[in-house]
């Protein structure tokens, strides 16, 4: 389970489960605007005709993608966070309003990366949550990326997988089975929902500030499993949800709207400003600490809608 010192790259985990996918089947093609590693360089050498190359030509890249999943093929289609903006018209009207399944993954999402404020993307949850007919996946670390990928090509629809873009904590021991909603540890006090790489911090928080608190990873974003979250907010009195991604339309607001509706209870949002984040490197101790989404801000925000519990001295 989770190691605090232990991080591996979700980006290889993905690159791996795609090539294993394009060994088995041979419809599953890999669709790259100038992005990529060792996936791409598998599609290269072993199979040149199945790499579809369109440069920096982002925007064609979907429509590119969308044609040959209306063919019967299964495009991958990989780029980095920011640019599905830039791809977001295209995305939309070529791939989303037919339900093409179209496997979109995107890294650099959220500020574990190196890319400065113009590459680091905290805003993507909230135009792709926008887009109807699409399911969005947000694993936990490398081993749940390999499941989610085989996930995502069991559904008959276009996908989106949210990726870190350098090395995160290891939370699992093995790939583990799919499930959109996974209760990682269980308390009395709170319910502290999270995604992506924040489910590690969350464990951190709970272990060092001793928190009576259910840690709850929500894999799946959209289609977002609602009955299932609002189950574990009503097992306990408070709930606290923590994301790499802006307050604004990401996985709080969305929870949020559910408790509101089905189990109302104090409640805190954590997540990343309304700026456009700096680089930060995952080798830094406090790497969400200056964003307000580390492991003090999270306990703080359990002691806020839980007064009982105990924090960091």
């Amino acid at each position: 389970m989770w190691n605090d010192q232990a991080f591996r790259k979700m980006r290889e985990a993905y690159g791996d489960a795609v090539i294993d996918l394009a060994r088995h089947d041979p419809r599953v093609l890999f669709v790259s605007a100038d992005c990529g590693a060792h996936e791409r360089e598998f599609f290269r050498k072993e199979h040149a005709g199945r790499l579809i190359e369109m440069g920096i030509a982002e925007a064609n890249s979907a429509c590119v993608a969308a044609a040959l999943a209306s063919e019967g093929f299964k495009p991958h289609l990989l780029n980095f966070a920011y640019l599905l903006a830039r791809m977001y018209n295209q995305i939309g009207q070529t791939i989303c309003v037919d339900a093409y399944p179209v496997r979109i993954a995107a890294y650099y999402a959220g500020v574990w990366g190196i890319g400065g404020r113009s590459h680091n993307c905290v805003i993507d949850l909230a135009f792709m949550r926008a887009l109807p007919n699409l399911t969005i996946f947000s694993p936990a670390d490398y081993w749940e990326t390999a499941t989610i990928v085989r996930q995502a090509e069991t559904i008959d629809g276009p996908t989106y997988i949210r990726l870190a873009g350098v090395p995160t904590p290891v939370v699992f021991d093995a790939q583990p089975r799919f499930t959109p909603v996974r209760r990682m540890a269980d308390g009395a006090d709170c319910t502290i929902f999270c995604h992506g790489p924040a489910v590690a911090e969350a464990l951190r928080a709970r272990t060092h500030a001793g928190l009576d608190a259910a840690i709850v990873s929500v894999a799946q974003i959209k289609p977002l499993p609602v009955e299932a979250i609002v189950a574990e907010a009503a097992r306990r009195p408070a709930v606290v949800v923590v994301e790499d991604h802006s307050r604004i339309g990401g996985l709080g607001e969305a929870i949020a709207a559910a408790v509101a509706e089905h189990c109302p209870r104090p409640i805190a949002l954590l997540g990343v400003p309304d700026v456009f984040p700096w680089s930060v490197l995952g080798e830094e101790p406090e790497v969400y600490g200056r964003y307000g989404i580390g492991a003090r801000d999270i306990a703080a925000a359990v002691e806020r809608v839980s007064p009982c519990t105990n924090v960091f001295s």
